[in-house]
Parts: C-alpha cells; sequence; structure tokens
C-alpha cells in the first residue's frame, strides 16, 4: 500500500506559512507528496520538502520551471499513474496508457473515468482563480485498486 498526499495550484492570496501547518497535520501519514505545478511561491515547494516525505512536481505555468519535468509516470501497487499539470486532451496517447492520470490547472476538483482512464484533479487548496473551492487529497493505492479522499482546506486566519 502506497498513500500520495496530492496537492497543486497553490497560487492566489494566501499565508504560506498558514497552508503548510494544515498540509503538515493531514499529511502526515502519506508515504510520499505530489505537487501537480503552479507553486508560485518557491517556499511552498521548500516547505513540502521539510515535512520528510519523498516530494515528486512536474511544471506548471505558474512559475513555469523547466528544472520541472512536464510528466511523471510511475508503476505503484500495479497501477501505471502518470501526473502532469495541464488535463491531456481527448484522444491523448500518454494519458490513454495510465490507470490514473492526476493533473492540475483547472482549479476544479475531479475524480472521473474516461475509457482505462481515471482523471483525478484536486483542485486548490487556496481557492486560486476563479473558485471558492479549497481542496487537496490522498490517493491511497492498493494491490492494484485507487481510493481519493477529499480534504476540504480550511486555513486559520
Amino acid at each position: 500500500m502506497l498513500r500520495l498526499g496530492l496537492i497543486g495550484d497553490t497560487q492566489g492570496r494566501y499565508r504560506v506559512e498558514r497552508l503548510l501547518r494544515f498540509v503538515a497535520g493531514h499529511f502526515e501519514d502519506v508515504d510520499e507528496i505530489w505537487h501537480v505545478g503552479d507553486w508560485q511561491e518557491s517556499s511552498v515547494l521548500e516547505g513540502l520538502k521539510a515535512l520528510g516525505k519523498p516530494l515528486t512536481v512536474v511544471n506548471g505555468n505558474a512559475p513555469d520551471d523547466l528544472s520541472y519535468p512536464m510528466q511523471v509516470r510511475r508503476r505503484i501497487e500495479g497501477l501505471e499513474v502518470g501526473m502532469v499539470h495541464r488535463p491531456p486532451r481527448k484522444g491523448d496517447a500518454w494519458a490513454a496508457e495510465l490507470d490514473i492520470c492526476i493533473h492540475g490547472h483547472t482549479h476544479r476538483w475531479r475524480d472521473e473515468q474516461v475509457g482505462r482512464t481515471r482523471f483525478i484533479n484536486v483542485s486548490t487548496p487556496t481557492a486560486a482563480g476563479l473558485t471558492r473551492e479549497r481542496t487537496m487529497g490522498i490517493l491511497t493505492l492498493d494491490g492494484g485498486r485507487a481510493e481519493l479522499q477529499r480534504i476540504d482546506v480550511q486555513l486559520p486566519a
């Protein structure tokens, strides 16, 4: 069994330290943290690294930082899992080979099966852009099964 803490699109007006305190409490029992891009402040990634879990990050558009890959793909617990910032277009060959495709960019929660691929977007924990939604998630992978837990984010004032 492997538990991934999923977070992304950490943009907008918020206090980084408050977000990181919230994340630390909810990601305490995860094995790894995956950030789907658009972190805005480098202190976000630094703070996630400081949690002591392996951190996987893909490039987004805010910032567009080519020191991070555009896509990652791993076989975990019998599942092909990939992560990319922008949601793949219909018919995308890379996504079609995945069991799970984690993406960001739209700032909208998504848990949708399309063909063989389950598309997951945990939205944004900072209500960035045109949404009031503040969410992140934990994806538990175990023996070919995947369970997604939605975490509604409430940052202290």
